[in-house]
C-alpha cells in the first residue's frame, strides 16, 4: 500500500488530467512516471501525483516495475466514460476516496465518515483541528498533516474536481455540507454491494442502521438521511438485489451474489 497522506504531491484533483492519465495507462499499462508525464503533457511531479490519484480514486492499481492494472471500475470507466464526465463515475471516484480500500486517503476518509453531517457549517481551521486530533501526534509527514485537509475540502467545491456532487458549498471562509443530488439507483447499488463485499462479505444480512451509519455506508458516502437510504433499499429490493423486512431488527438481506460492477455496467449502458 502506498502512502495515505500527501499522496497527491500537492496537485489537487482535476478530472481532465485524471482522464488523460487513465487513457495513457489504458493504452500502455507498463509505464514509468517519465513516460506518463510525456503522455499527459505535464512534468514528472504532476505525473507522479496523478499516478497516485488513479489509485486512490479506485481506477487502477500499480504492480512491480511500474505496471498498472485497471480495476473493474477502471475498465468500465475507460470503456464507457473515458472523459470522466458522467456524474455516476464521479460518485464512484468519491466513494473510493472516502472508503478504506487498497489505497486509503486519510483526509477524505475522515471528512466524509467522521466529520461531516448534512447542513453542518464549519471553517477549514475547524476541520484542520479535527483531522490533526484524529491522526494523533505520531504522524511523520507534518506538511501533509497541514495540507491534506484543505486538499480534501477543495475536492468537493471545485467544479473541475467533484464539486458537481453537491457535497460541500463554500461561502467566503465557511463550508456547508449539502444535501447532494443522490446517485442513480444502479450506482447506489454498486456503492452498497461493493462496500458490503469488502466489509461484510461473510454475511448476507445486515441491519438497516448499518447501511445508514457505518463508515463507508450509503448513508455516510451520500450524506443521505435514513429516509433516503430506505428509498435506496426499497428500489434495490424491487430490482431483486436485496430484500428488506420492516420489523424490529430491520434486516436487509443481500440476494445478489454476482460482482458489483455488473450494476455499474448496466448503469452505463442505460446512459
Amino acid at each position: 500500500m502506498g502512502k495515505t497522506m500527501g499522496f497527491y504531491q500537492n496537485f489537487n484533483l482535476d478530472l481532465q488530467r485524471l482522464s488523460r492519465a487513465l487513457r495513457c495507462i489504458q493504452s500502455k499499462p507498463e509505464m514509468s512516471h517519465i513516460a506518463l508525464a510525456q503522455g499527459m503533457g505535464v512534468n514528472q511531479p504532476v505525473a507522479e501525483g496523478y499516478s497516485s490519484w488513479l489509485r486512490h480514486t479506485g481506477l487502477a492499481i500499480i504492480q512491480p516495475h511500474n505496471k498498472y492494472r485497471l480495476t473493474p471500475f477502471g475498465e468500465l470507466t475507460s470503456q464507457y466514460d473515458p472523459s470522466i464526465a458522467d456524474i455516476g463515475t464521479q460518485w464512484v471516484l468519491h466513494y473510493y476516496l472516502a472508503t478504506d480500500h487498497t489505497e486509503r486517503s486519510d483526509a477524505w476518509y475522515i471528512l466524509i465518515n467522521e466529520f461531516l453531517s448534512s447542513g453542518l457549517t464549519f471553517t477549514s481551521d475547524q476541520f484542520q483541528s479535527y483531522f490533526t486530533n484524529m491522526m494523533g501526534s505520531q504522524v511523520k509527514n507534518q506538511l501533509a498533516l497541514s495540507k491534506d485537509p484543505q486538499a480534501a475540502l477543495s475536492t468537493y467545491v471545485r467544479p473541475q474536481a467533484l464539486g458537481r456532487l453537491g457535497i460541500l458549498t463554500k461561502s467566503n471562509t465557511s463550508y456547508t455540507a449539502g444535501w447532494p443530488d443522490l446517485p442513480h439507483i444502479l450506482v447506489a447499488g454498486y456503492l452498497l454491494l461493493d462496500w458490503w463485499r469488502n466489509r461484510y462479505n461473510q454475511t448476507n444480512t445486515l441491519r438497516f442502521s448499518q447501511l445508514c451509519q457505518e463508515e463507508g455506508s450509503l448513508g455516510r458516502i451520500c450524506l443521505a438521511s435514513n429516509q433516503q437510504v430506505r428509498k435506496f433499499v426499497t428500489e434495490l429490493t424491487s430490482l431483486g438485489y436485496l430484500s428488506f423486512s420492516d420489523t424490529q431488527h430491520e434486516p436487509v438481506n443481500r440476494l445478489y451474489s454476482g460482482p458489483p460492477q455488473t450494476l455499474l455496467e448496466s448503469y452505463y449502458k442505460k446512459q
